[in-house]
């Protein structure tokens, strides 16, 4: 097999198995941007979004294509203090 060829045949092998991956994933995926969606009011619209990762054995003359999906809801929460030990000896402290 020729190096055009092998290329050729990981392109598709890896064409096929993403769009294969997406497909049966599609509802869970978008379940989960919806989701997440639900409570953050800072979203105009949910979003999707997928991570790919595809690997192959470079120098094989018939190599093992391997596609892999992620995706996930993504929550943050922050929280700030300014923290000021002089305030509290100069007596500024807030009364209970």
């Amino acid at each position: 097999m020729s190096k055009e060829e092998i290329k050729t045949a990981v392109l598709n092998s890896a064409a096929e198995q993403l769009r294969g991956l997406l497909e049966s994933n599609y509802d869970a995926i978008r379940k989960a941007a919806s989701d997440s969606f639900v409570d953050d009011e800072s979203q105009a619209e949910p979003v999707a979004k997928v991570s790919a990762a595809i690997e192959w054995d470079a120098l094989a003359e018939a190599p093992t294509v391997t596609v892999k999906l992620g995706w996930s809801a993504r929550f943050k929460d922050e929280s700030e203090a300014t923290v000021d030990p002089l305030q509290s000896k100069l007596g500024l402290e807030e009364a209970p």
